[in-house]
């Protein structure tokens, strides 16, 4: 486990804020433990993270991702998304308007501010920018060439089912892909299998055997 820009003492103490270019950090691990036949492992955002380093560090060859959005524009609805797009070309009107979210509501307060404290972008329009970037385009799922394994609760409240069979369908290069979908019966059909994470570890490491 690590952490890397936008993460713990790597932002508090390093300085560095969040990124997309996933594979940089990862690279500097890899390369400072010397490193190689890795499984990377992503939950949540970390799932994106993972992909995005694997299609550009050959020393990854397993990847596992537990309810990861392939594309965070594409997490609501299309009229949303359309909105979202309009407005972000008035980012005077977008940061007052996010700042009448945030007297509304302490968990739009939060998410705000923590979004522009990873960022290091003092604007809620500008640091938006930096989260609008872990994108369909920028993950490159066809230059995954590793094996794969996709964790997906069909519940989820964050992240709608239909980017899971996205973005099963985006790594149309990886040496294997498997995708499982936890369910209400399994007690593992919410983000990041809450409920049963005993499930999808044992799901994690009866993959890692076989795929060893």
């Amino acid at each position: 486990m690590f952490e890397g820009p936008g993460q713990g003492a790597a932002l508090k103490k390093s300085g560095l804020p969040l990124t997309h270019e996933w594979e940089k950090p990862v690279r500097a691990v890899l390369d400072h433990f010397r490193l190689d036949n890795v499984t990377l492992l992503g939950i949540s955002m970390g799932g994106w993270m993972c992909f995005r380093a694997a299609a550009f560090e050959p020393r990854i060859t397993r990847v596992i991702a537990s309810s990861i959005a392939f594309d965070y524009m594409q997490i609501p609805s299309l009229p949303v998304q359309f909105l979202a797009r309009f407005l972000l070309q008035f980012p005077g009107l977008m940061d007052y308007l996010a700042g009448l979210k945030m007297k509304a509501s302490y968990q739009e307060r939060w998410g705000i501010n923590n979004l522009m404290y990873i960022t290091k972008i003092p604007s809620p329009v500008e640091a938006s920018s930096v989260l609008l970037r872990f994108n369909e385009q920028n993950l490159h799922s066809e230059l995954v060439k590793q094996d794969v394994l996709i964790l997906t609760g069909a519940e989820d409240h964050f992240i709608p089912l239909k980017l899971h069979y996205k973005q099963v369908n985006a790594l149309k290069n990886a040496r294997s892909l498997t995708a499982r979908i936890f369910t209400r019966e399994e007690h593992a059909q919410n983000h990041c299998q809450i409920g049963n994470i005993g499930l999808s570890l044992e799901v994690m490491l009866r993959w890692i055997e076989v795929k060893s």
